[in-house]
């Protein structure tokens, strides 16, 4: 019996070939398509194609930004954080209008000032002379390592006292209290 009736390469004698009639090649593509470089037959590949197929890929906008939330401050506390992080990340989004009770006086309840940073935009040293009017509560939300850089500008800028962290499986949640330089205590 001739198992592999219809399969022979008739250029090398009957022998058959292993992806005749294969839905994807060795690397799971479907037959004909190229790899990120190329095919391999015929010219060679854009140099730029290559290279951008070489470097490491970023990570997806959802994996690469944190979530901040600045609370228990008046206005110029918030805005000297803030400033920090529209410095070291340009293009945050902007922080969402604080409520009109921020300008209610001390007895009003605490205004919280929400933006969402990408960490893929940091400017390296941006931000380390800011000075907030009072202690500021920041809570970073985001992919571990993201948060952690958000963390480092922050405590780079600001004395920084860790108030708490949640880890997830892919996430962290970090509070912290920040004060300026020498009016509070050190980084944790």
């Amino acid at each position: 019996m001739d198992v592999n009736h219809g399969h022979e390469d008739p250029g090398r004698g009957g022998v058959p070939l292993p992806d005749v009639g294969a839905m994807v090649d060795e690397h799971g593509r479907p037959p004909g398509v190229p790899s990120r470089t190329g095919t391999g037959a015929g010219a060679a590949a854009d140099p730029a194609r290559v290279d951008a197929a070489r470097l490491p890929e970023s990570p997806p906008a959802a994996e690469a930004e944190v979530n901040v939330l600045v609370s228990h401050c008046d206005r110029e506390g918030a805005e000297a954080v803030l400033g920090v992080l529209a410095e070291a990340f340009p293009g945050m989004t902007p922080p969402s209008p604080a409520p009109a009770r921020a300008a209610a006086g001390p007895g009003a309840d605490p205004s919280i000032w929400a933006v969402t940073v990408d960490v893929r935009r940091r400017v390296p040293d941006a931000g380390l002379r800011a000075r907030p009017a009072s202690p500021v509560r920041a809570e970073l939300d985001g992919a571990a390592e993201p948060v952690r850089q958000v963390r480092a500008v922050l405590e780079r800028a600001f004395s920084g006292e860790h108030l708490g962290t949640v880890s997830g499986e892919h996430e962290l949640q970090v509070a912290l209290r920040l004060t300026a330089r020498g009016d509070g205590p050190g980084p944790a």
